[in-house]
């Protein structure tokens, strides 16, 4: 688990609904049960700063640093959040948002940084620079459509299209997702996960346990589309490896919680 990876975790699980901020104290005695060092949380949260990603907040006073997500921070937190615990068992409305890109070769850090977010986003490659999805993502996809021309001076690169496809819709799943691939993931992580007894655990470890089993159900993020029920197979994988996660998570909280508010300082 990196930094920046375990933030988001800690940010998205109990930070945001505790005032939005943590002491820099308070994170080293957090990261630690996790293995890391001062000096590596210290030098992790400057290169989120750099990125953007974290604001500083300065108490001269007391001499004390704290930090919270910055705008763009939240924005990523809040989709990933969304569909880590909203995830329901959706119908579809026939629709597919398609993003064509023309990015010169000469210009790959922004091709692959488009490719990367449409990937996190959920949407599947069609075609080189074609990529699809049948989720509503189309405001979220204009609003990083927008910063891209913005930071580039140049409108036109990127298209968003809302469009219908006369054919099977099940073809189109096929070309651009792997979904046996994935349900074998999820085949893993119920695996894994079903096993886990929760009554013999301390506060502390029932923490880590939390905010492993949050970290790993996260990664799904990366590789399920989150297609719509109608175009999945039957006895998805995913509804059951989703029922498991929030049902060990509501029983680990408890003591998790404990170990948490007994560290933290906002």
């Amino acid at each position: 688990m990196k930094i920046q990876s375990l933030f988001f975790t800690i940010y998205g699980d109990y930070i945001k609904d505790v005032g939005d901020s943590i002491s820099l104290k308070s994170l080293i005695r957090i990261f630690k049960e996790f293995g890391f060092s001062e000096g590596a949380v210290r030098a992790g949260m400057h290169r989120m700063k750099k990125r953007g990603l974290v604001i500083t907040i300065k108490d001269v006073k007391n001499k004390k640093i704290s930090y919270k997500l910055s705008q763009k921070g939240m924005l990523r937190l809040s989709e990933g959040t969304k569909r880590v615990y909203e995830k329901a068992r959706k119908k579809w409305d026939g629709k597919w948002r398609i993003v064509v890109y023309n990015i010169p070769e000469g210009n790959r850090e922004l091709r692959d940084k488009l490719r990367k977010e449409l990937r996190w986003l959920g949407f599947g490659m069609l075609t080189q620079s074609t990529w699809i999805s049948p989720n509503p993502m189309e405001n979220i996809v204009l609003k990083f459509v927008e910063e891209i021309n913005n930071s580039t001076n140049k409108e036109g690169q990127i298209d968003v299209f809302l469009s219908e496809y006369l054919g099977d819709p099940k073809s189109i799943v096929k070309k651009c997702w792997n979904l046996s691939e994935i349900e074998k993931e999820y085949e893993k992580f119920i695996e894994k996960w079903s096993s886990i007894e929760v009554e013999g655990l301390s506060e502390s470890e029932a923490f880590i346990t939390r905010i492993n089993l949050v970290h790993e159900y996260r990664k799904f993020l990366n590789i399920d589309p989150d297609l719509p029920e109608d175009l999945l197979p039957d006895d998805w994988k995913g509804y059951k490896a989703y029922d498991l996660f929030i049902e060990l998570r509501k029983k680990l909280t408890p003591k998790a919680d404990k170990f948490f508010y007994s560290v933290y300082e906002p």
